[in-house]
């Protein structure tokens, strides 16, 4: 039986610093069935130019080019282009270890009702590699309910490690380019497959390197705390969660909303309030819509009360 083809996709923007390590760590797989679609978002540094320089030796390796328009649109440029029955992503400063596709590919033999395969890893800084950290993720076989359960949790999926029936991605449609979602749009690609009934397998083995460093999205708090937010509205299925989880869900979107009203930044304090509509009491968000949209940031104690009222 022919091995089956991996899309490989890596958004790169401004990536001239680590783009050639993450690239020949794909190039170092000992699974060779695979394609790497390297796209350049409108990047004004010579990422295009190294990327080039792969292209032109290695047929595997695929350029393609699009103006700026941010991690998902990215991601969604290569789902497009993939011709893989399976999906694999990895950005342009993070790299794997030589065996992680053909480990998991093995996996996927053993374990053939698991649409997602995903692995645990190291976390370093910049270029720190020699002092990796464990990551830290789940293992073992997971229904598509458990894995909705505990994605609402924490995200125990690192993107880099997961690899994905292409069939799955069909089903469910793009990433999400909704800048509220920015930064987290592979965990609400977790809870859209989950709830379209996939499982997932976390193996133990440790087979990518998870780079840190000032640019990360992941070190604006604000910014994370608004997709994180977003992601829990957009995917709520009230029949899938106990009434405990429903309200510690509830009491994070709540102090989410109350920091953005503090900090003066109503719009997204309204948006996500108003998300709320169908997952708690509608009056009640009304009231606090209501509050949020007159006062603005005056509204913060006013707000505070209604959620508190509505808490019991």
């Amino acid at each position: 039986m022919n091995d089956p083809l991996v899309s490989i996709i890596m958004p790169a923007y401004n990536a001239e610093k680590f783009i050639e390590e993450s690239i020949n760590s794909v190039i170092n797989q000992t699974f060779n069935n695979w394609e790497l679609l390297i796209i350049n978002d409108g990047s004004t540094d010579s990422t295009e130019s190294i990327a080039c320089k792969y292209a032109a030796t290695d047929a595997r390796v695929k350029l393609i080019n699009q103006e700026n328009k941010r991690l998902g649109a990215a991601r969604n440029t290569g789902i497009l282009n993939a011709k893989g029955s399976w999906i694999a992503f990895l950005d342009a400063d993070d790299l794997w270890m030589p065996d992680k596709l053909k480990k998991q590919l093995s996996v996927a033999k053993t374990e053939p009702k698991a649409g997602v395969i995903f692995t645990d890893g190291f976390t370093f800084y910049d270029n720190s590699i020699k002092t990796a950290l464990p990551y830290g993720t789940v293992t073992g076989f997971f229904t598509a309910s458990a894995i909705y359960k505990l994605e609402y949790q924490g995200n125990y999926i690192p993107v880099l490690s997961a690899l994905i029936k292409k069939a799955h991605i069909d089903n469910i449609g793009l990433q999400d380019e909704s800048p509220y979602v920015y930064g987290c749009e592979d965990w609400d690609y977790w809870l859209r497959l989950a709830i379209n009934g996939v499982s997932f397998f976390g193996m133990e083995e440790k087979l990518f390197y998870y780079r840190r460093h000032i640019s990360n999205m992941s070190n604006d708090s604000n910014l994370m705390a608004l997709a994180k937010a977003t992601v829990f509205i957009k995917n709520f299925k009230k029949e899938l969660l106990s009434n405990q989880e429903i309200r510690k869900i509830n009491g994070f979107i709540n102090l989410t909303i109350c920091g953005f009203i503090k900090l003066g930044r109503i719009k997204e304090a309204l948006f996500l309030n108003n998300g709320m509509y169908n997952v708690s009491k509608k009056a009640f968000r009304k009231l606090s819509s209501l509050f949020i949209s007159i006062l603005g940031s005056r509204s913060y104690y006013l707000t505070r009360m209604v959620f508190k009222v509505n808490s019991f």
